[in-house]
């Protein structure tokens, strides 16, 4: 049996798994927690295929990095909380209220297994799959592909350095002395990269996985089919963007000016008004 196909089985049992401890435990985040885990896995099966290729290596490298990232902040945020009586107990939020309002058990089981599992499980395999193929390219690799390399890096380090920032953020907002600021008292993060956008964590997810596609691209000189991986990935964080915003607007009011006045990924309205943002950032009233 070839690694492809094995990476295969194990995306299905991976939606399996998600689907029924969600079902019998109501707690749906078995897809979070295999969100930074997966994609490291299959690469490591497609090595079966695969075999020694240096640009496969360095991908892979970056890959784990991703992930290893990825895993600590989910950790910070108690998404790995188990107990041997009630098992893993940490969740994501937005499964707590999307079961609010999707009040019909059968619906949200439906809603389980269709996109909480089904759909995003199989995406995460649909993303990793251009690595599959870039992988059993074996030409020389070319100068583009090392300029993706270098930018595949600063994304993972500019999401990184936006995880501290919320982190550090929401430690701090309730605490002597910060919590008397104006910015800690808006209840939504505005520093470092927060400041020129609403979701920079979003935006260097979505490119390292945009550009992960781009080393076929390179290594090919031809698009592929897999491309439809990272297209569906930001689809995804669109419609993640606005659900995650609606909650944030209606938690905290004053979010529906500071988004007039900033960007929700790329930021080119928080440069355009930099100072009306500065000004409200600033203000007390």
């Amino acid at each position: 049996m070839t690694g492809f196909n094995i990476s295969l089985i194990v995306a299905a049992a991976a939606i399996a798994v998600s689907f029924f401890y969600g079902l019998f435990t109501r707690n749906y985040s078995t897809v979070d927690r295999l969100w930074s885990v997966l994609p490291p896995v299959y690469l490591l099966i497609w090595f079966r295929d695969i075999g020694f290729n240096p640009r496969y290596i360095v991908a892979f490298c970056l890959v784990v990095l991703w992930g290893s990232r990825l895993s600590v902040n989910f950790a910070l945020k108690g998404g790995y909380r188990f107990s041997f009586r009630r098992g893993f107990t940490g969740e994501d939020y937005r499964w707590s209220i999307l079961r609010g309002r999707i009040k019909n058990r059968a619906v949200f089981e439906l809603f389980n297994l269709f996109f909480i599992s089904g759909f995003q499980l199989l995406l995460i395999f649909l993303f990793t799959t251009p690595l599959y193929y870039y992988g059993k390219n074996n030409s020389s690799v070319n100068p583009f592909e090392i300029l993706l390399y270098c930018l595949h890096f600063a994304f993972l380090f500019c999401e990184t350095a936006a995880d501290i920032q919320q982190l550090r953020f929401y430690r701090r907002k309730n605490t002597e002395p910060w919590k008397n600021q104006k910015r800690y008292r808006l209840g939504f993060n505005t520093f470092g990269l927060w400041r020129y956008s609403r979701h920079p964590n979003y935006v260097c997810e979505m490119s390292q996985w945009v550009v992960v596609y781009l080393y076929l691209v390179a290594a090919s000189g031809t698009l592929h089919i897999t491309g439809l991986g990272a297209v569906l990935l930001i689809t995804l964080f669109a419609g993640s963007t606005v659900f995650v915003e609606s909650v944030t607007l209606s938690k905290y009011p004053e979010y529906g000016e500071w988004r007039r006045l900033s960007s929700v990924w790329i930021p080119f309205r928080s440069l355009v008004k930099k100072k009306q943002g500065d000004e409200f950032l600033s203000s007390d009233k």
